[in-house]
């Protein structure tokens, strides 16, 4: 897979954008819905390998290959994924606090109150970002707690910031907060509980679901 598939997600980010945003004549309609179908057809194929796939995590070979196709599936910051803002992640350092610099820009697409991003992308931001911390840990897990207090509209077509870091661990539990602002305005900030987990045991658990229910 090549940047090739990062530009097709970033013109069918464009259509979303211009179906939930523009006044589209009927014939038009019936054209775009033909030209949807023709796209499906084109994009059949065999499945990808999903990014947790790569398990299990125990080299840097694997850890790499790992992240990497998380940033190309994620439907918060995978270039490939369509639905995906994208959100952008950095390592940044806070005095000698390590911390995650996260930019977005959201459209009229993910819209909630006039003007402002829909409450549950911003929890959705919060929550991605928040899990990318445990890198910082070496730790794998999962969201038990997700806390997002709303301190003004985060709004739409404006680059938002986003900084997260870890305030503090403890054997299988981690606490990590974040912030999101809208230039000098601070619209959220959040405060997640995670969980280490064995994500062999979940693949394993989640396989013999999806037998039992075939």
């Amino acid at each position: 897979m090549n940047d090739r598939a990062a530009v097709l997600a970033d013109e069918i980010r464009g259509v979303v954008e211009a179906l939930s945003t523009s006044r589209i004549d009927d014939s038009d309609l019936d054209a775009a819905i033909e030209l949807a179908r023709q796209l499906g057809r084109r994009l059949q194929g065999p499945p990808r390998v999903r990014w947790y796939e790569t398990l299990p995590l125990d080299t840097e070979e694997q850890l790499g290959l790992s992240g990497s196709a998380y940033q190309e599936q994620s439907p918060l910051r995978g270039a490939h994924n369509p639905i995906a803002p994208p959100l952008v992640v950095e390592e940044a350092t806070d005095g000698e606090r390590e911390v995650l610099v996260g930019r977005a820009r959201l459209g009229p697409a993910y819209e909630g109150p006039p003007h402002g991003v829909h409450g549950g992308w911003v929890a959705a931001m919060f929550d991605d970002i928040l899990g990318a911390t445990l890198r910082f840990l070496d730790d794998v897990g999962v969201t038990g707690r997700l806390t997002v207090e709303f301190r003004h509209i985060t709004p739409i077509d404006e680059d938002l910031d986003l900084r997260a870091w870890i305030e503090r661990s403890q054997g299988r539990r981690t606490v990590a907060k974040a912030t999101c602002h809208a230039g000098d305005t601070l619209t959220a900030e959040a405060e997640a509980l995670f969980i280490q987990v064995d994500f062999e045991e979940v693949q394993t658990y989640m396989a013999e679901r999806r037998q039992g229910r075939s």
